[in-house]
């Protein structure tokens, strides 16, 4: 009698690994499909559309708080924006409005404020390095606080959005072995490569003064905010809405990684596989808040590994 072949030694380690991955960004969530998703994913794709081409083609030349600033604003008030009108349109349908004249109140200023914004800044450009917060952080603020009381008093879900803590009880722990796992390995790619020392941190002079590298990494933190919101937020969700969350993946990692065109090949590269695995990670735990520390803790990390090896 023929004896049973021994299991192969790589099957413990692949069945560990495999263990481990979904551990880390949990099983692929299935999704329903809603009625008019295919309208809504026009909707978002359209408003994403604009906020990247507002950012890329009529950005601010300023120091690095006034630029941190225009595309906090372009990348996540335009979507807010177009988020509001979707979810109004939905409310008028369900016979929603009539119990929230403060939400179309709401609503009504913040559609005033978010062209103010616009107009001031792009007017006072030349003013923008000495007063950023004056002419642009300020009605973006209020503005989008607006929105979400007025969201909020509608009874809209902005968890369907990716906006609020989402399941905060899984996605905290992981997000902490994500982070001590990666950052040490972001620190020696550093290291390793000369391109990413080189081009790190955008600000010049924060490669070389480090009230400036301060300073250049608050308005990084201050510009993920949209960045996050648009990629790992409103488009990802929108999408997902479809009833496909692999396809939202993909495609939202799509304009993520055409948008870092101009930076390292390897920063570039990666920037696709790490926004599908970013856009798993945040389906799973129901909110784009995870990524948003994750990806300044990871600009952190490249642009302070660069300037001390330029101290160095």
């Amino acid at each position: 009698m023929t004896e049973p072949s021994a299991e192969p030694a790589s099957g413990p380690l692949r069945r560990l690994g495999r263990a481990a991955w979904l551990w880390l960004l949990g099983d692929v969530p299935e999704l329903p499909r809603e009625p008019g998703s295919a309208v809504l994913v026009g909707v978002v794709c359209t408003a994403a559309a604009m906020g990247m081409w507002l950012s890329e083609r009529h950005g601010l030349h300023g120091g690095p708080m006034a630029v941190g600033a225009w595309r906090m604003l372009v990348h996540g008030c335009v979507p807010l924006a177009a988020l509001a009108a979707w979810e109004l349109h939905v409310a008028r349908a369900a016979g929603r409005l009539a119990a929230a004249p403060a939400a179309i109140v709401a609503l009504g200023i913040t559609l005033l404020l978010l062209p103010v914004a616009v107009g001031l800044t792009k007017a006072g450009a030349h003013d923008l390095a000495g007063s950023p917060a004056q002419r642009i952080l300020l009605p973006a603020v209020v503005g989008a606080t607006l929105v979400l009381v007025a969201l909020r008093a509608m009874g809209a879900r902005l968890g369907d959005w990716g906006i609020g803590l989402g399941d905060w009880r899984w996605w905290l722990p992981h997000h902490g072995v994500l982070l001590l796992a990666l950052l040490p390995v972001i620190a020696a790619v550093t290291c390793m490569v000369p391109a990413l020392a080189h081009y790190y941190p955008l600000y010049k002079p924060a490669r070389t003064s480090l009230d400036a590298l301060q300073l250049s990494l608050s308005a990084v933190a201050l510009d993920f905010v949209g960045w996050e919101f648009l990629f790992r937020g409103f488009l990802l969700f929108g999408i997902a809405r479809r009833g496909d969350a692999v396809l939202a993946m993909l495609l939202q990692a799509l304009p993520f990684f055409l948008m870092h065109e101009p930076k390292p090949e390897v920063e570039m590269i990666s920037s696709y596989f790490g926004g599908v695995l970013a856009g798993w990670f945040c389906l799973r735990a129901r909110s784009f808040l995870p990524l948003y520390v994750i990806h300044v803790a990871i600009i952190t990390t490249v642009s302070v590994t660069a300037f001390w090896l330029r101290r160095g």
